[in-house]
């Protein structure tokens, strides 16, 4: 799942496809900002002793990581999320063919992502678990996306991160797979996850992915994602604890406090929905008077929408669009007048943006909604 470490950039990477090896050059963005360093230690070290055991030269992976061997010692120690793929390709081209993200997730303890795995075990419910997961996805990676979207049927926990391609979803893979046996095992939900996806191509052969799954795994999908019958969402931990769980999230909470992260939840795009729509009654639909209004830096709003798989300028837009359209079905409103209510400062930057949304005119569209009430 791209999920909950993440992947990382490097200039080599060995890469496996259908049994097919090859090797290619990525160019791929430096990490920012990576906030839990003692987490992604301690990943690295779970990643390099399972990689050692099946065969790959530590000293390889030392010198292709170009760290300091003390390093793997120091569960303080500074390294950055950007190693991951590296290693996962290490072990693509070590053990072409064989299931290691599945593997590796079978022997990894989901304790090391510390208290986030306390949330999680303790949490009243499946969608509780979920919904913090998504609330404090910083915490695990400042460019993590995850998303929890619910229809009448089922929910999709929606996973990416913007290094997927530098291991070709072999990190995709090793988080879902985590997630996925945690899931099982504190919420004893085996049954109730209907289908997995993946946006990469797979790694191996279909079977294996459904073997360890018990479901239906597809990639090349639009989106990392873990379907969950809906009616599961309410089922509580085995170990369910409310006064543990909430310490856990207070310990969450100040995590996001010394690192300057909001903590909006999962309702972040609602809120920030209805702000645009409080600023759009008065006529303002800037991005910094929206920041302003929820008491956020325009850069942290930027990147929380991000997180969503959204672009806060669409989300401007697609009020002021809407709005537009609105205010264009009122035949005493004049085309000047409707620009002005909406923000601009004179009628041609209105045209010109109604032209790029609607594909027509303002008046052309006030034309076509007067002769289809006519």
């Amino acid at each position: 799942m791209q999920h909950l470490s993440e992947l990382p950039p490097f200039q080599k990477c060995a890469t496996q496809r259908l049994f097919h090896l090859e090797m290619k050059t990525h160019k791929v963005p430096q990490a920012d900002n990576p906030l839990d360093h003692k987490t992604i230690a301690v990943v690295v070290a779970n990643m390099i002793s399972y990689a050692s055991s099946r065969g790959v030269p530590v000293t390889e992976i030392i010198e292709e990581l170009g760290i300091d061997p003390a390093q793997l010692l120091d569960p303080n120690a500074k390294i950055k999320e950007d190693e991951f793929p590296k290693i996962m390709n290490m072990m693509a081209a070590s053990l072409p063919g064989e299931p290691f993200t599945l593997d590796l997730a079978k022997v990894t303890p989901f304790s090391i992502l510390g208290y986030m795995s306390s949330a999680v075990e303790f949490a009243p419910s499946v969608r509780d678990a979920l919904e913090m997961l998504v609330q404090y996805r910083s915490v695990l990676s400042d460019r993590l996306h995850l998303t929890l979207e619910e229809t009448t049927s089922h929910a999709r926990l929606g996973f990416y991160h913007p290094m997927d391609e530098c291991d070709n979803g072999a990190m995709a893979e090793f988080a879902c797979a985590m997630l996925y046996r945690t899931i099982c095992d504190w919420f004893e939900l085996t049954g109730a996850i209907s289908e997995i996806h993946f946006a990469h191509k797979p790694l191996l052969e279909l079977g294996l992915y459904e073997e360890f799954f018990g479901t239906k795994v597809t990639f090349e999908q639009p989106k990392n994602a873990l379907v969950i019958e809906r009616g599961s969402l309410n089922k509580p931990s085995r170990l369910s604890s409310k006064p543990l769980y909430d310490y856990a999230r207070a310990h969450l909470d100040r995590v996001h406090k010394e690192n300057g992260l909001s903590n909006l939840g999962i309702q972040d795009l609602q809120k920030v929905h209805d702000a645009i729509c409080e600023n759009a009654a008065i006529g303002e639909y800037g991005a910094a008077a929206l920041a302003e209004k929820l008491h956020l830096s325009l850069r942290t709003l930027q990147r929380l929408v991000g997180q969503h798989g959204k672009e806060l300028r669409e989300m401007l837009e697609e009020v002021r669009a809407a709005n537009a359209k609105r205010l264009l079905a009122s035949p005493d409103l004049g085309i000047d007048a409707i620009a002005h209510l909406l923000g601009y400062s004179d009628d041609r930057a209105f045209r010109r943006s109604f032209k790029r949304w609607a594909n027509q005119s303002p008046s052309h569209y006030r034309d076509t909604l007067k002769a289809n009430n006519s």
